[in-house]
């Protein structure tokens, strides 16, 4: 683990505080906002930063929409173009209650199934379908039970706000050179089987996560690197990508306990009459059957595919035009892969592998071939045809 920076630094004896822009208030979300952004009343809070909105509903602390407000000055000082370019977005960033959950913001309202939602996340990147950005107030302030106590959600969420919404206006050429950085990492086996290596998008707010020194490390989902140094160490090429959007100021992320001074938005914060944070307990029943291999994210209509030999020959995807969903999810003791066999009949990965317990959403064509495959040996398991309808699996092993 590498060492920890404080946000503040001495010059010639003296010390010197980041110089950001006038103290954000908490006011009820301006009528000229509201309709810009086409705000629901759920949200009754609001807080200004430099043009882009932080919003949640009567709930949640104002200590948490200053503390977000605080955290994104600090992460965009000098960077007010992005700011700009998602406001232009209509983006803004939404703060859930500890006891409101993920589909009650009103833009993820209509994400389903429900139950999986509000045990599968306590924050999300905007998009330009769903243009909310997301966290919990629990995070932001440590309340007890936080489940993600180690790390920032807003500094991984507003990474991904700021790479889809942000830089697709200021930079256009940027995500084509983070797709390739990425590609270059996974083929030198950078992340292998971490969350970094799921995507250029995980790939890229992972690591804003460390640049801020911010994540989590040696577990399931992560190795060693949670630091900026670790980061320039490990992957030099993501360091670079990262530093050419955010600079590289001394600032990193520390727990609202652990700065001194305290900064001036959390004066009069008590930490000890926090709520304790719970997830909603038919959200957690309903998870650990999913785990388990009951329960799918496919909708109701979605037909079971037909699973068909790995001796079969011949197969090639035809060009139909009837596109459809399929959903995968891995229930075996092994990490599989997915792969669709193209028109001239060779095999092409979608996406990584999904280990024990993941799933995957991927969108088709009625008609085309697809096959699981070992993702250690690309031993072929099972070829499936798509049916015109969304199509499930829960694959169990053989």
């Amino acid at each position: 683990m590498g060492m920890r920076f404080s946000p503040y630094f001495l010059l010639a004896g003296f010390l010197v505080i980041p110089d950001l822009k006038a103290a954000p208030k908490v006011t009820e979300p301006p009528a000229k906002v509201r309709k810009a952004l086409r705000l629901s009343n759920f949200y009754q809070k609001h807080v200004n930063v430099g043009g882009f909105s932080i919003v949640s509903s009567e709930k949640v602390s104002d200590y948490a929409l200053l503390e977000a407000a605080y955290l994104i000055n600090q992460m965009l000082v000098g960077r007010e173009d992005l700011l700009k370019a998602m406001a232009k977005n209509k983006v803004r960033f939404s703060v859930m209650a500890h006891n409101e959950y993920t589909t009650q913001i009103p833009e993820h309202s209509d994400l389903q199934p429900r139950l999986y939602w509000n045990r599968r996340a306590r924050g999300l990147g905007a998009t330009p379908e769903r243009p909310s950005v997301s966290c919990g107030e629990e995070n932001l302030l440590l309340y007890p039970n936080d489940p993600y106590s180690t790390e920032n959600i807003l500094i991984h969420e507003l990474a991904h706000a700021v790479h889809k919404m942000g830089l697709s206006e200021t930079d256009p050429t940027f995500d084509e050179r983070l797709e390739a950085t990425y590609d270059q990492a996974v083929k030198e086996g950078l992340w292998k089987g971490k969350y970094a290596s799921r995507n250029h998008y995980e790939y890229f707010a992972e690591g804003v996560q460390s640049w801020f020194d911010t994540n989590r490390e040696n577990d399931f989902e992560h190795n060693h690197v949670n630091t900026r140094e670790e980061l320039k160490t490990y992957d030099p090429r993501l360091a670079k990508l990262v530093k050419e959007v955010f600079g590289e100021r001394l600032w990193r992320y520390q727990l609202p306990a652990d700065r001194r001074p305290m900064p001036a938005h959390l004066k009069g914060y008590d930490p000890k009459k926090a709520p304790v944070f719970g997830w909603p307990a038919r959200s957690v029943a309903w998870y650990e059957r999913f785990k388990a291999g009951k329960e799918t994210l496919a909708p109701d209509h979605a037909m079971q595919l037909e699973l068909l030999s790995p001796e079969s020959e011949n197969w090639r995807s035809p060009r139909t035009p009837h596109k459809t969903q399929i959903y995968i999810s891995n229930a075996s003791s092994r990490a599989i892969a997915l792969e669709w066999i193209d028109f001239d009949g060779k095999p092409k990965t979608y996406g990584v592998e999904l280990r024990p317990t993941d799933h995957t959403q991927q969108q088709t064509y009625a008609g085309h071939v697809w096959r699981l495959v070992d993702d250690k040996t690309k031993e072929p398991i099972h070829y499936f045809i798509v049916p015109k309808k969304p199509g499930k699996l829960i694959y169990k092993g053989r």
